[in-house]
């Protein structure tokens, strides 16, 4: 510690740019009286002065600030100035902000979390609540999600995004540990493993795709996904609702992201999961997403195909096309009686029964786009299917909660849309549910079929479609240019 300054220092520090530095390490007393201290211990001077008590803080919470700050002031030079701004302004998160994040999650996680209708769609609460209580990870995970969110409506507000990077931050720390030390500690096959650490995982996929639109974010969570739900298939647990939100989950999440960033992610790796019967029991339940759930595996199994169409073997080229074309059959004969149930389901299955038709036709639109024949005959089956889905979507309620999961279908099939009528109603939709739900994910949607739709009509030499490039040349659907479909 310095000595005492001398006067001459105390006349200078009488400037307002050195008035916080007297007091940052002085008594209690002389920094609520806003005073210079001379720090002399038990009593500082000007305490005895004023025949007031001097108070001090522990001795071990005024040393470890001040190697901190000397530790970090090189590194704190080198951030923006606007993350300065809010170190200086906000230390320490009010237990007020921290409410608001809390009571906007549980007002808002049934449309990030379920497509549920009805009771159905807060059942996840019976797991998600203790989750949230038992777990400092969990609870600092959805706080990050509604500080995400809540920045939407509240861009300038430095406070909720200091949370936003506060709670963030505190969650990918706290997970780094639990993933090492799952990795690092090995415990018999018959040990059931906790699996708040999987659910966080999962947490951060929703954040991801609800609060950013950057892909690539992604990637490491679904990893860790992956490894961690590898362990789980065969293991008991504790809760088989949660247990089986984490497999439907995640396969969601990794269906999706395997057909536009599938190069990016190990997918022969994730068939232990998508093909292992009790996970295939576990997502027939269809606790989240009803019964489009069955559809990820195929949208899945797809990608899969779709890369073995890039391979310039020719055995394997010829099973990838076998394969899809089976898929397409059996999506085909899928279609009985689907009419009937529209008109006859009650309120709380219409939202399923469409929804699970729309994924339903879109891939079929997906497969046969990457058969990739171009006869008139094709072109007409792809129409066909195109306003099929468009007079589907016609059914689908405004405010229905599986708007949350539509990007996919609707970028799919807008990639095939030659009708501008056809366009133009499933443009509208995707600006309807990014008003609802405020997520770039589905005005990017939107951005990127009109440039699509933009460049077909006026084709430029050497531009390949991206959406039908595959057929003998084996190439498949490149879809780097997607921007979302994780929504």
């Amino acid at each position: 510690m310095q000595p005492g300054p001398s006067t001459e220092t105390a006349q200078h520090n009488d400037t307002p740019t050195k008035s916080p530095k007297r007091t940052r390490t002085g008594c209690l007393t002389c920094r609520r009286r806003k005073k210079k201290c001379d720090e002399s211990r038990p009593s500082c001077t000007a305490c005895q002065r004023n025949h007031l008590q001097c108070q001090w803080e522990p001795s071990e919470s005024l040393s470890r600030p001040r190697r901190r700050n000397r530790q970090q002031l090189s590194s704190q030079n080198s951030l923006p100035e606007e993350v300065h701004r809010m170190m200086k302004v906000f230390f320490v998160l009010t237990p007020d902000i921290m409410t608001r994040l809390l009571g906007h999650f549980l007002d808002s996680s049934p449309r990030w979390l379920s497509t549920r209708v009805g009771s159905q769609r807060t059942e996840f609460m019976t797991w998600l609540s203790p989750a949230i209580s038992e777990s400092p990870l969990i609870f600092n995970c959805i706080l990050a999600i509604a500080s995400g969110d809540m920045l939407k409506t509240h861009r300038g507000n430095i406070e909720m995004r200091h949370a936003a990077a506060e709670y963030y931050g505190k969650t990918i720390s706290h997970l780094r540990t639990a993933i090492e030390n799952e990795m690092t500690i090995a415990s018999p096959s018959d040990t059931p493993l906790p699996d708040y650490t999987p659910l966080a995982v999962l947490l951060l996929c929703v954040h991801e795709t609800q609060n950013f639109t950057q892909s690539e974010r992604i990637l490491p969570h679904l990893n860790a996904a992956l490894f961690l739900l590898q362990n789980r298939i065969s293991r008991s647990n504790k809760d088989s609702a949660l247990r089986s939100f984490l497999f439907e989950a995640f396969c969601y999440f990794f269906a999706l992201a395997s057909f536009s960033l599938g190069p990016k992610l190990p997918l022969h790796q994730a068939h232990s999961i998508f093909e292992a019967p009790s996970v295939i029991e576990y997502i027939r339940n269809g606790h989240i997403m009803g019964r489009s759930q069955g559809l990820f595996v195929i949208i899945y199994r797809t990608s899969n195909l779709a890369q073995q169409l890039a391979s310039k073997i020719a055995g394997e080229v010829s099973t990838a096309r076998a394969e899809l074309m089976l898929i397409d059959q059996d999506l085909d004969s899928d279609h009985s009686n689907k009419t009937c149930d529209i008109y006859d389901a009650d309120t709380k299955d219409l939202h399923d029964i469409i929804t699970s038709e729309l994924y339903r036709l879109a891939c079929r639109i997906h497969i046969r786009k990457l058969l990739g024949s171009s006869s008139p005959e094709e072109d007409r089956t792809i129409a066909l299917l195109v306003e099929e889905f468009v007079n589907e979507l016609q059914f689908l309620p405004s405010n229905s909660p599986s708007h949350s999961i539509l990007s996919w279908p609707l970028v799919v099939t807008g990639s095939a849309a030659r009708n501008v009528s056809h366009q133009r109603i499933i443009v509208a939709r995707l600006a309807q549910i990014h008003d609802e739900w405020q997520s770039d994910v589905f005005s990017k949607s939107a951005a990127y079929l009109q440039e699509k739709w933009k460049s077909d009509k006026n084709p430029k030499p050497g531009i390949l479609d991206i959406s039908n490039v595959g057929g003998s040349s084996g190439i498949g659907t490149l879809w780097n240019n997607c921007p979302v479909l994780l929504a």
